[in-house]
């Protein structure tokens, strides 16, 4: 059975466990359509992790925006790529912006191509237009929301933020170091901090699991 990339249209997304459902489930199916591609396949020598750009385009769009892939255009993209993503979501590293470009013109291209999106030309163009800035406005601190100028000082300290205890940890010191003094009490964390790979490779795995699980910052 041929996938239907119009079915999140008529779904209202409010946080539900049918809403988040049947947002998993469409992320999951297009992803995997996308893998199979000609597109895909090449994306996939670059970064044989990819796909969490992808979730978290079709997840803000849907989400915060109220527009799903058939219905975007150059200002959806636009608010997406150049505000949701820097405010909200969080990077081990800088250099975790790289792939973001590459795999959604990866994925618009596909689009296009199977689906004859009339918005998907528009949209590569922009795409392409702002990859050589996007690293910069990523990882731009004026541009992040609260919770992940919490995250981002964690990981600057040295913990492994997706790691809930080690979360839990660096918490426990930012409390006492506002009450004692700025950086008192904020030491690296002991335990070693997991791989790049392995980082994203979690990111990943939750961008396509229940929406609601995701941090929403």
């Amino acid at each position: 059975m041929n996938f239907n990339i119009n079915q999140l249209d008529k779904i209202e997304y409010d946080g539900s466990d049918e809403s988040e459902e049947a947002l998993g489930e469409y992320q999951d199916a297009i992803l995997e359509e996308f893998e199979l591609s000609s597109q895909g396949k090449e994306r996939i020598k670059a970064d044989p992790e990819m796909g969490f750009w992808i979730a978290q385009l079709i997840y803000y769009g849907i989400g915060y925006i109220g527009v799903t892939l058939p219905q975007m255009d150059e200002g959806d993209i636009h608010e997406i790529v150049t505000d949701l993503f820097p405010r909200k979501i969080s990077l081990n590293s800088p250099e975790d912006a790289d792939d973001a470009i590459p795999e959604l013109l990866a994925f618009w291209q596909f689009l296009r191509d199977k689906y004859k999106l009339s918005n998907a030309d528009t949209i590569i163009d922009f795409l392409t237009e702002i990859e050589p800035e996007f690293n910069a406005i990523m990882n731009d601190s004026s541009k992040f929301g609260m919770a992940k100028s919490f995250m981002t000082m964690g990981q600057k300290a040295g913990f492994d933020m997706t790691d809930q205890n080690q979360m839990n940890e660096f918490m426990l010191a930012y409390n006492e170091s506002i009450i004692e003094g700025p950086n008192e009490n904020i030491q690296k964390s002991p335990k070693k901090i997991n791989s790049k790979k392995k980082q994203k490779r979690k990111m990943t795995k939750a961008s396509r699991r229940k929406n609601k699980k995701k941090r929403k910052r």
